[in-house]
């Protein structure tokens, strides 16, 4: 049972290892592909800017004789920018800062490269991952309309307008806060924000003149999703109805469905029936019986002795002056206390006077010619 035990706890360990290269394989892939879609995102703005860059040198060289280039093709996309440079991607690196902006609040853009700069609004949505927002009304670009937006029977407009996400370092918190010399309230941008363990946003180096502690600002709202109700939902009636009361008289299943549900007969099986492990628990009893059976300097079962090996047996145990009970004779004692007391360790309390005879080794009896070598 115990070897089973080991088998189950190996394979869980292997699985476990297996399971964590696997993980490690998959986000090495998922970070390879992000840094390939960061490549393209910033290839087409690079090459966006430089066809925009060229357009515009021709038109100043040409001048009046400029040609027209909301024509062919581009008659009706001329001036979009594609899709996915509009799209946020997530940082390949796996870690992102936390900002303190969420939707809600009212930011301003402050970034040099954006041309929407010193303008104020509200921002709609958040990509933590991308470190990116959009805020309402600001970084608007055309795009053209996908093709599976364009259903059947509906006339969709060849260009729609969307706001460009935006990275959070180019953008800051506004808030209105008391000014200390005269007292009037107003819109302050926040150039650094500090985020407390709790949760909890504030100004580092403002000190409210009200109560003289550091102003925390709240955190906008969360507005509540707008639920409709549909014909194919559920009634509530129907959800909080009570098909199914628990009792101590039976299982909550049957046991034939756990062995269906986690194969009967699979390696990371952990619980087992009784009659399997009363077999074995029987094997190891076994085993122990028979290991304990095997002889001394042998190798095999008592039982299974030949008569040369029983002859061996004898003769050995005979040479060492012990019998089949391995028992400490007079003569053996006698000539483990002469030892010790030549090695000058004595076990017995000095209180009790132990007769030096007693200790002394038994003289060597005399040597016959039958016992001569």
């Amino acid at each position: 049972m115990q070897k089973l035990l080991k088998r189950t706890a190996q394979v869980q360990k292997q699985a476990a290892r297996r399971s964590r290269t696997r993980s490690r394989i998959n986000a090495s892939d998922q970070r390879r592909l992000l840094i390939g879609q960061h490549k393209q995102v910033n290839q087409a703005r690079k090459e966006l800017l430089y066809s925009a860059r060229q357009a515009l040198r021709e038109d100043w060289q040409l001048g009046p004789l400029a040609p027209r280039r909301d024509v062919g093709d581009n008659a009706k996309t001329y001036g979009t920018v594609p899709i996915r440079v509009v799209q946020a991607v997530d940082n390949p690196l796996g870690k992102w800062k936390k900002w303190g902006i969420r939707v809600g609040d009212r930011v301003c853009v402050t970034g040099d490269t954006e041309r929407d700069r010193g303008k104020i609004g509200v921002v709609g949505e958040v990509t933590e991952k991308a470190e990116s927002c959009k805020v309402r009304g600001i970084n608007r670009v055309n795009v053209p309309t996908p093709e599976y937006m364009k259903v059947q029977g509906r006339a969709e407009p060849p260009v729609q307008t969307t706001e460009a996400p935006i990275h959070l370092s180019a953008v800051r918190l506004v808030t209105p806060l008391v000014d200390p010399n005269t007292g009037i309230k107003r819109d302050v941008i926040v150039n650094e924000l500090t985020l407390t363990p709790t949760g909890q946003r504030y100004i580092a180096n403002y000190i409210s003149p009200d109560t003289g502690k550091p102003h925390y600002i709240p955190w906008p709202p969360k507005q509540k999703p707008d639920y409709k109700d549909n014909d194919v939902d559920t009634l509530r009636i129907d959800v909080e109805k009570v098909t199914w009361t628990p009792t101590l008289l039976r299982a909550p299943m049957p046991s034939g469905v756990i062995d269906e549900l986690r194969n009967k007969y699979s390696k990371f099986r952990t619980r087992h029936e009784d009659t399997y492990i009363e077999m074995k628990e029987s094997m190891d009893e076994e085993r122990k019986r028979r290991e304990q059976e095997m002889q001394w300097g042998g190798g095999t079962p008592k039982e299974m002795l030949t008569p040369v090996q029983e002859l061996n047996r004898a003769r050995n145990m005979e040479r060492k002056g012990i019998d089949d009970q391995d028992k400490l004779t007079e003569e053996v004692l006698a000539g483990i206390g002469a030892m010790m007391v030549r090695k000058g360790k004595r076990l017995l309390p000095k209180e009790e006077k132990v007769e030096q005879a007693t200790l002394q080794p038994p003289p060597p009896e005399p040597r016959t010619e039958a016992q001569t070598p």
